[in-house]
């Protein structure tokens, strides 16, 4: 933020300005023809996936207060993600993706599958246009791609400001369409698990051969939204968001246990593995409302958020900044995020032997009743000739249930929800063109 917002010499002015900060925008000195900010973020999770992003984007101010904007992401994943299965007291052997080769998980262990790898790369480009003195119009575009997966979206915005620019109305909308490419082939939902194919490979597989199946879906979403400056220091924003996705919602590498009954020989031990299972359309819908006051120099911004969709799932999020604002543009900022949800009306931990199968089923943890709390910091400093860098931490803990009621056998030893923890640093750098 490079203009102070301090001892703002009218309502309008102040409005101004503190909505563009609202509204996800950065506020530059009116000698500077745009930006350039690039970032680079590790994360880490404990045992589990690790990744690299970097990014690299540019705002350009043009004659007739056009803005044009564009970004360009490159980031890596690596490690290991739940597969899905229940943990078991003997030795697990699951098949790669791909089909070719297996890889096995010891006793009493969560089973992961340590073949995940990924890269990806993305471009947005964006363009606003003023229609009039109080109405903007915004389009854009957006590309990725990955190993497994593309997508190409297009979205535009119209909002327009009253009452002395105290008030602006916004709506949006996007639309995407995209490919799945699923290694291995698409397999029929609820359908076994094959057992691996021995390519001669010694062990050393790789998942990007094999059969490759070509699945598609579309995501459509719109938002409207209101931001109203209440006075000098305090403006609120609510907005209200629907979404739509049709097409292949499941995720292809997710597995799904068949155990033995309490009355089985072994019971709660698995006797097969099938790949789950979704619904394919799904509405997704959400209210939103954040604060933001200015107290002596400094900034407080709270916000909310109340999610659900057609599949049962219900969350809430409570989000925390407190910005210090130090002399020379520098500035700490805590981080506080808390979030729960529900989980979906088809999420199974495992299914029986011998019971009829569901229409739906997965057993991944990210459609399961959990919580997460997020705790993060961040420092900032300007350096010479308009160039500013930014440092930052988050620590991220993920809490579910992990011995629900009901379990039984070998189930009651297992942590069929285990705790994730997460580390992530960032480091940004703005350059005032």
């Amino acid at each position: 933020m490079r203009m102070q917002l301090t001892k703002p010499r009218s309502i309008a002015k102040a409005a101004a300005a503190i909505t563009t900060v609202l509204l996800g925008g950065n506020l530059v000195a009116s000698n500077t023809t745009g930006k350039v900010e690039s970032s680079l973020l590790l994360y880490s999770e404990t045992s589990r996936v690790k990744a690299a992003e970097g990014v690299l984007a540019g705002t350009l101010f043009l004659k007739g207060d056009r803005v044009v904007s564009a970004k360009l992401t490159f980031d890596g994943l690596t490690g290991a993600s739940p597969n899905g299965a229940t943990p078991s007291s003997q030795i697990q052997t699951f098949t790669r993706p791909s089909g070719n080769g297996s890889y096995t998980i010891r006793p009493g262990e969560t089973p992961l599958d340590d073949t995940f790898k990924d890269t990806r790369f993305a471009f947005d480009l964006g363009l606003t246009q003023p229609l009039g003195r109080l109405t903007s119009l915004n389009i854009g575009g957006h590309f990725s791609s990955e190993h497994d997966y593309s997508s190409f979206g297009l979205n535009a915005g119209l909002s327009r400001e009253f009452f002395d620019k105290n008030t602006t109305v916004g709506i949006s909308g996007s639309f995407a369409h995209e490919l799945v490419r699923t290694v291995g082939g698409t397999h029929v939902p609820l359908s076994s698990m094959p057992l691996a194919v021995d390519d001669g490979g010694g062990g050393e597989e790789d998942d990007d051969d094999g059969p490759e199946g070509k699945e598609k879906k579309d995501v459509f979403d719109l938002l409207v939204g209101v931001t109203q400056v209440l006075n000098r220091q305090t403006i609120f924003r609510a907005n209200y968001s629907y979404g739509s996705v049709t097409g292949y919602l499941n995720d292809p590498y997710k597995l799904l246990s068949v155990v033995e009954p309490a009355t089985g020989a072994n019971p709660g031990e698995p006797v097969d593995y099938l790949y789950e299972g979704r619904p394919d359309s799904r509405t997704k819908q959400s209210v939103y409302g954040q604060v933001r006051r200015y107290l002596g120099g400094h900034t407080v911004d709270l916000s909310y958020r109340h999610f659900w969709d057609d599949w049962g799932i219900t969350s809430n999020t409570v989000e925390l900044f407190y910005r210090w604002q130090f002399k020379g543009d520098k500035a700490l900022v805590p981080h506080f995020r808390w979030y729960h949800q529900t989980e979906a009306d088809f999420y199974r931990a495992f299914l029986l032997q011998g019971d009829p199968l569901p229409g739906f089923a997965s057993a991944d943890y990210r459609l399961a009743s959990f919580n997460a709390y997020t705790m993060g910091l961040q420092y900032s400093f300007p350096l010479h000739q308009g160039n500013k860098i930014s440092i930052g931490g988050e620590y991220y803990m993920q809490r579910g249930d992990a011995s629900p009621p009901g379990l039984f056998g070998s189930l009651r030893d297992a942590k069929l929800f285990p705790d994730m923890d997460a580390l992530m640093f960032r480091i940004g750098f703005e350059h005032a063109l």
